[in-house]
Parts: structure tokens; C-alpha cells; sequence
């Protein structure tokens, strides 16, 4: 179960997975020793599964990104499923879910140019026999790109 203190590490750290737990003791009032143990417990439990580095993009070369909306041509379980680890294989696609509404799912991709993207969408949404239908929409600027969960979430599911 977990507890308001619980809550308060996992937000901080899904912001800064690299506070000391020095750092953290002190943002929610624990020893040291104490707040290192429920850390310990988070990762051992599952509650934190990763700790991946945010890379600065504008120190980069920026790629083109596109959000792209499939259509898959049977509403079928194995199709999505075959989809979605195909799909998920791809180094250029950085985000898939599966969606309600006019389309089955919705990826998050980069690719190097607009030309490279278009080899891309052909060589896979063209050529691959369980996709119906794709449109896709070019990404011109972000105002906000956060991955971290609101507080509200940071509470245990009926699973």
C-alpha cells in the first residue's frame, strides 16, 4: 500500500530520477535510512521500472516527427497484437497505442526527413497486408512533451 510519502518519492523522482536520498529524505521528511529502504522498495516492487536519461534535443539534430493515425483491416485480437509487435520493432516509432474512435492506433514517429518518413510509410503502412488505412500529421512544434504521471495517478490500481 502505498502511503502519501510513497507518492511524494514517485513524483520526484519520475522528475529527477537522480536526487540523492539525501535529497529526497529531506523533501519528505525521512531519515536517510528510512527513505532509501521505501526507494528500495519502489524499484523491488515495480512502482519504478526504469530511470532513462532525458536527452537535451535542441543540442541534437531534430528529426521530423509524425503523429499517425492506423487503420487496421480486421477488428480482430491477432491482428492488432501481430500490429503492435511489428510495429513496436521499429527504431523509428517512439510511441504506440492502441486508441478508440476513427482509427486502432496512434504512433508517435521520427524519422531523419520528410523523404525518409515517406520511405518509411510506404515500406510498412503501404506494403504491410494488415494496415487498411494510415494518415499522418507533422509535428510542428511541442509546448509541452512531459511523460511524468499527475499526482491524482500516484495511487494504486485494482489489479
Amino acid at each position: 500500500m502505498l502511503d502519501h510519502r510513497d507518492k511524494r518519492l514517485l513524483s520526484l523522482l519520475q522528475r529527477d530520477s537522480r536526487r540523492t536520498n539525501a535529497e529526497l529524505a529531506e523533501d519528505v521528511g525521512l531519515s536517510l535510512s528510512a527513505c532509501a529502504k521505501r526507494v528500495a522498495r519502489l524499484w523491488s516492487e515495480g512502482f519504478l521500472l526504469r530511470a532513462p536519461a532525458l536527452i537535451d534535443r535542441r543540442r541534437f539534430r531534430r528529426p521530423v516527427t509524425a503523429a499517425v493515425m492506423v487503420t487496421l483491416t480486421a477488428p480482430k485480437a491477432s491482428v492488432s497484437q501481430d500490429f503492435a509487435r511489428r510495429i513496436t520493432a521499429c527504431e523509428q516509432v517512439s510511441q504506440c497505442h492502441a486508441v478508440t474512435g476513427e482509427f486502432d492506433f496512434l504512433l508517435i514517429v521520427q524519422e531523419r526527413s520528410i523523404e525518409a518518413y515517406h520511405d518509411f510509410a510506404q515500406e510498412v503502412f503501404g506494403e504491410w497486408p494488415s494496415v487498411a488505412s494510415y494518415r499522418t500529421n507533422f509535428l510542428l512544434r511541442s509546448f509541452k512533451n512531459d511523460t511524468a504521471l499527475p499526482g491524482f495517478c500516484l495511487a494504486e490500481s485494482a489489479e
